[in-house]
C-alpha cells in the first residue's frame, strides 16, 4: 500500500502543483496564449477541484478507497487524452478544472485513507515514505514532461500520460485493498489471530461513524485542523508551483532554474521521511508547530538575494518545508478521529483545507500585478505559517474516534 499511495501522491503533486511549472508554458508555446490568462485559471479550476475532494472523498466514505481508485484513476487518464487536444483558452480551463476535480478527489483522498487505515499507529512512518511520491515529482516531473514535449510534441505528450493514468487505474483494482484485514494481514503488521482479524473487519465493515456532517461542522478541532495546515498547505503550494518563475525572475536561466527546482525535490525527498519520524517520535501538533516555524523561516529566506551558495542553501529550506504538509495533515486527522472515522472526518477536512490550498495563486496573481515579483506574497506567507501554528497549537491530543482496544494507548498524539 505505501508503494501504491507514493504513486498516488506522485499524481496528486504533478497536475495540481508541479506540473503548472509546464503545462501553463505548453499551452502558450502550442497555441500563443497569454500566460497570465492561462495562469489565472488555476484558481477557480482549484476551487472547483475542492468540490471534487468532497465528493469522492464521501464516495470514499460510501463505497471504499479501491473502487474509487479505479474509477477516479481511469476518468482522469481519459480528461488527459482530451486535455492535450484542446483549441480554446475556455476549453483549456474546462480540462484543468476536471483535472483539479480528480487529481484532488483520487489522487489526494485514496492513499491517505489508506495508509491511515493499514497503518493506524505507524501512520507517520508510512506517510512519511508514501509522501516522497509528492518530493520525486517535484524531481523528475518537470525534466520529464520536457523530454516527452520535446519527443512527442504538447499533444501527445497529454495522450501518453493519459493513457499510463488509464492503465495504472486499471493495475490498481488488483493491487488495493481497503483494508490489509482482506489480504489476511493486520494493522501495522502486529501479530493477531486469525479470529481478531476477521473481528477486526466485520467491525471496520460494519462501523457506522458519528461524525456526519452536521456535527463535524459543529466540531472545534475539525476547523482548527482544516484552518491550520489549510494555511501552511496554501504557503506550500504557493512556494513549489511557482519556483522556477521566481529562479528566472532573479537572474537565472530557464535551464539553471530547473536544476535548482530539481535540487530541492531531492532535499525533500529525504525530509519527507524526516517528518515522519518526527511525527511518530514527538507527536503529529508538536511535530506541525515546529514545522510552521521552519516555513516561516524558509519564506524569509526567499525574500534575500544572495550569492549562488546562498541560493542553494535557501533550496534545501525549500525542500526541507514543502515535504512535511501531506504527511502531518493526513496523519493530523488520523490522530484525532482514529482509523474507523478517519475517512468520515477527511472528506470535510480536506475539503476546506483543500480551499485554502488553491488561494495561492490569487495571493501570488496579487503580488506579481501590484508589486511585480513575489515578495509580497512571501511576507504574507510568513504571517500565515505563524497563523497555522497558534492553531494547530489548541487541536485536541486525545483521540475522538472509535479505535481498536489494542492502539488506544497510540491514538493520541
Amino acid at each position: 500500500m505505501i508503494g501504491f499511495s507514493l504513486l498516488m501522491y506522485y499524481n496528486f503533486a504533478a497536475w495540481t502543483a508541479d506540473g503548472l511549472n509546464v503545462i501553463v508554458e505548453s499551452f502558450v508555446d502550442l497555441h500563443g496564449w497569454d500566460y497570465a490568462t492561462l495562469l489565472a485559471f488555476s484558481t477557480p479550476a482549484g476551487w472547483l477541484g475542492v468540490l471534487g475532494s468532497f465528493l469522492i472523498a464521501e464516495m470514499i466514505n460510501r463505497k471504499g478507497a479501491r473502487l474509487v481508485a479505479l474509477g477516479g484513476l481511469v476518468a482522469l487518464g481519459a480528461t488527459m487524452i482530451w486535455f492535450g487536444r484542446v483549441t480554446t483558452p475556455m476549453e483549456y480551463a474546462i480540462g484543468l478544472t476536471l483535472i483539479n476535480f480528480l487529481a484532488t478527489g483520487t489522487c489526494f483522498n485514496v492513499p491517505g485513507t489508506l495508509l491511515t487505515t493499514w497503518f493506524p499507529r505507524k501512520k507517520g512512518l508510512a506517510l512519511g515514505w508514501a509522501t516522497m511520491g509528492m518530493s520525486l515529482c517535484t524531481a523528475t516531473l518537470v525534466p520529464l514532461m520536457v523530454m516527452l514535449f520535446s519527443r512527442f510534441g504538447v499533444q501527445d505528450t497529454y495522450a501518453v500520460v493519459g493513457g499510463v493514468l488509464i492503465v495504472f487505474g486499471i493495475v490498481s483494482f488488483f493491487w488495493v485493498r481497503n483494508t490489509p484485514e482482506e489480504l489476511g494481514c493486520s494493522p501495522d503488521n502486529e501479530k493477531l489471530s486469525k479470529e481478531a482479524m476477521a473481528e477486526n473487519l466485520r467491525e471496520f465493515n460494519e462501523h457506522k461513524s458519528p461524525f456526519t456532517l452536521p456535527v463535524l461542522l459543529r466540531d472545534r478541532d475539525m476547523w482548527l485542523i482544516s484552518v491550520g495546515y489549510g494555511v501552511l498547505w496554501l504557503v506550500d503550494i504557493g512556494v513549489v508551483s511557482q519556483l522556477i518563475p521566481r529562479l528566472i525572475s532573479v537572474g537565472y536561466d530557464k535551464q539553471t532554474a530547473i536544476m535548482m527546482f530539481t535540487t530541492a525535490a531531492l532535499f525533500c525527498a529525504v525530509f519527507s521521511y524526516f517528518w515522519g519520524w518526527a511525527d511518530v517520535k514527538f507527536g503529529t501538533r508538536r511535530t506541525s508547530i515546529a514545522y510552521a516555524f521552519f516555513f516561516a523561516a524558509t519564506h524569509a529566506c526567499l525574500l534575500v538575494r544572495g550569492s549562488d551558495t546562498f541560493t542553494y542553501f535557501t533550496l534545501l529550506m525549500v525542500g526541507a518545508s514543502i515535504a512535511g504538509i501531506k504527511e502531518l495533515a493526513t496523519s493530523q486527522v488520523g490522530s484525532v478521529y482514529g482509523r474507523y472515522d478517519f475517512a468520515a472526518a477527511n472528506r470535510v477536512i480536506s475539503t476546506i483545507a483543500c480551499l485554502f490550498r488553491v488561494m495561492c495563486f490569487a495571493v501570488i496573481a496579487a503580488s506579481l500585478k501590484w508589486t511585480g515579483d513575489f515578495d509580497a506574497a512571501y511576507m504574507f506567507f510568513i504571517f500565515l505559517d505563524f497563523v497555522g501554528a497558534a492553531l494547530i497549537y489548541f487541536i485536541t491530543t486525545e483521540c475522538k474516534g472509535r479505535v481498536d482496544a489494542s492502539d488506544a494507548a497510540y491514538a493520541g498524539h
